[in-house]
């Protein structure tokens, strides 16, 4: 399958240092001139807490860019020895919270518009972030850790499923936290462990009704309204911006599964006229997404990476 549009113009133009190193990162040419000159700016934000500055005030550390960049840096070669990681990690620490979970920073005021997120109470899929980080620096048996992940192990609902947070407003399990955490799960405890394998159970339903509303063109919004497929809906089960790997979609995906093949070819198709891919919440695409768009569509074999290398070296 080929793409309609020129997704990578529109990353390269759109986006920010972040973003853009990711994509560099997840294409291979992290030995670009423009890569190493991303990868020393992104450095350069850190600030004095070891924190990495919040979307949402920049004056202002977050917890979520700060897992999130330190695992993207991790994936660009830096060691987890170097200052940079050991700072961010340390501050990560400092804000763990009595019950084993992380929350956003409590010093951030979070917008409205935002609502899988709270600065005032553990968020599931944010410590599952966090979980993953410390994995990678070598703290996964440490006690920070394994009280995160004892949390998040009690936090399982009766359907198998994960709430965002407590109080998030919404009934049921989430299925995007939900799904995030379940392969979490096997990671850590294997694939016969019964907390992963209820989750899957419940993972599996989702999957069947994204797939059946990938071929039907939309899906129901929580208050029944009817939405035309956006990226946010078709990619929600599968990847998180900056955090999955390749191993993540190798671990949970059978590419030979018709239902997955569904849902890639429905992501192929949404894509928008400026070459990106737009979720629910904008009328505008999305540069963020637009990477979790590709990186998906290319481990699933759906399209090459040699397209999208050839859209660069034409930019």
């Amino acid at each position: 399958m080929k793409l309609k549009y020129n997704p990578i113009s529109f990353v390269l133009e759109k986006s920010d240092e972040t973003t853009k190193l990711d994509l560099l990162e997840f294409l291979g040419l992290l030995h670009l001139s423009q890569a190493k000159e991303l990868f020393l700016d992104l450095l350069k934000t850190q600030m004095a807490d070891g924190g990495f500055p919040s979307r949402s005030n920049p004056k202002i550390a977050g917890i979520r860019e700060t897992c999130r960049t330190s695992i993207l840096l991790q994936r660009c070669g830096i060691p987890v020895d170097k200052l940079n990681i050991q700072a961010a990690v340390n501050f990560l620490l400092e804000h763990q919270r009595e019950n084993g979970g992380w929350s956003e920073n409590p010093e951030l005021s979070i917008p409205k518009e935002i609502v899988g997120l709270s600065n005032e109470t553990s968020v599931t899929w944010i410590t599952a972030d966090v979980i993953s980080l410390l994995r990678k620096v070598g703290l996964g048996y440490e006690k920070a850790c394994l009280r995160a992940l004892s949390w998040l192990r009690e936090c399982q609902c009766e359907d198998g499923g994960w709430f965002m947070f407590e109080g998030s407003g919404f009934e049921g399990s989430d299925p995007d936290s939900t799904a995030r955490i379940t392969f979490l799960m096997k990671e850590v405890y294997g694939e016969n462990d019964a907390v992963y394998l209820k989750g899957k159970r419940l993972t599996e339903k989702s999957l069947d009704k994204v797939a059946e509303d990938a071929e039907r063109g939309f899906y129901m919004g929580p208050n029944g309204e009817k939405r035309t497929n956006d990226i946010y809906h078709l990619t929600h089960l599968f990847l998180s911006p900056l955090v999955d790997t390749q191993e993540r979609i190798e671990s949970c995906c059978d590419l030979n599964d018709k239902r997955i093949k569904k849902i890639m070819r429905a992501i192929a198709n949404t894509q928008c006229g400026d070459g990106g891919w737009r979720p629910f919440w904008s009328n505008e695409s999305d540069p963020i997404y637009t990477v979790l768009a590709l990186k998906l569509l290319t481990w699933t074999s759906t399209i090459k990476a040699e397209e999208l290398k050839a859209y660069y070296r034409a930019h």
